[in-house]
């Protein structure tokens, strides 16, 4: 298949594809999200293993944590089940976790049924959630109450001089995550919600005996379009840093906790213990990040305040923040996803 098939409209289209794909592969779970779909489609999670299930070692390759970024992951993952012969290296298994967050991908929304943003849910939900200063300050402007008019002017005012004030890296700090606003944007949420319990349930299950694994979770809507670039989830000064370096280069950077809590990748991390997993970050650019994030503000008015508006054009530029119908960024985004699985499993394969 030429790479630009692999990309397919819709959420059906690509786990229908992703699941043909598939049918020579070892075990798969079919885990039903019982939130509703668009027009009474079921949401599911695929949990799909190549390899032998009691392997040591193992890739996890993810695909639609936020939502609407999942066609690039769910693209890679096709590809590479196209190209699978049947054959890894001994005792080496790979896990696909197609579709994550089922209902942002087929809603077109980055956050789930919860309004919950997975990437900020994979914390200790026992203890305190931590504080965001920044997004007290900045989140009411940001989450509009209104898709146009006054009160939405207003906003949007509030919103340019907050981001001139507070600098772009503080904005950046300010959306890494709040667990304090239910209906604000960038939630972390309060409990662990469906798509955390069933990564947490059914790693294991798949992967019992495994040591060492490679975790990587594809992502999109930051950077240069179609640069696909990896952020480790390690510290600097770690040997687990040094591993990641090791398999996915010397431009790979290191961990942004302090950005970012509650990633997918430390679910992983618990689930699997005490294997050791390393985890990345594989993160697509699509357009400038003032018009993701103006994407995500009209989306995130629609969902909450645009009852009876005719969303369409809404929904249109959000898949278009975090997916470029462009053969140049499909085929960069193929070539590249291709060439990290790739370098995992090598990398597994000789630690």
């Amino acid at each position: 298949m030429n790479p630009v098939d692999f990309f397919r409209p819709d959420f059906a289209a690509c786990r229908e594809l992703f699941l043909q794909l598939g049918e020579g592969g070892d075990e798969l779970i079919h885990a039903v999200n019982p939130a509703p779909g668009p027009d009474g489609l079921e949401l599911s999670t695929e949990f799909l293993r190549l390899g032998p299930g009691d392997a040591e070692r193992a890739l996890i390759l993810v695909s639609g944590t936020h939502g609407a970024e999942g066609f690039a992951g769910s693209a890679v993952q096709s590809a590479w089940l196209a190209k699978y012969t049947g054959k890894l290296p001994d005792n080496l298994a790979v896990v696909m976790v197609h579709g994550l967050n089922a209902f942002g991908f087929a809603h077109l929304r980055r956050v789930n049924e919860n309004n919950v943003d997975l990437n900020r849910n994979f914390i200790d939900h026992e203890g305190a959630h931590p504080y965001n200063e920044g997004y007290a300050k900045i989140g009411a402007a940001m989450a509009a109450r209104a898709l146009d008019g006054s009160a939405r002017t207003e906003a949007d005012v509030a919103l340019a001089a907050l981001r001139e004030e507070m600098g772009q890296m503080n904005v950046m700090r300010a959306i890494g995550g709040q667990y304090d606003a239910a209906e604000g944007m960038f939630y972390g949420g309060r409990v662990p919600v469906w798509s955390n319990r069933a990564l947490r349930e059914h790693l294991p299950r798949l992967l019992p005996n495994v040591k060492l694994a490679a975790y990587v979770d594809i992502h999109t809507g930051l950077g240069p379009s179609g640069h696909g670039s990896a952020m480790g989830y390690h510290h600097k000064d770690t040997a687990d840093y040094d591993l990641a370096q090791k398999w996915w280069g010397a431009g790979m950077t290191a961990t942004a906790s302090k950005i970012n809590h509650g990633k997918t990748g430390n679910g992983a991390i618990e689930a699997l213990s005490p294997a050791r997993v390393i985890c990345l970050t594989l993160e697509f650019g699509t357009l400038p990040f003032s018009d993701v994030l103006a994407a995500l503000r009209d989306e995130h008015a629609l969902w909450w305040h645009g009852e009876g508006r005719d969303g369409t054009e809404i929904k249109a530029a959000m898949k278009s923040a975090f997916y470029r119908n462009e053969i140049e960024w499909k085929n960069s985004v193929i070539e590249r996803g291709l060439q990290v699985a790739d370098d995992s499993i090598q990398g597994l394969d000789v630690a």
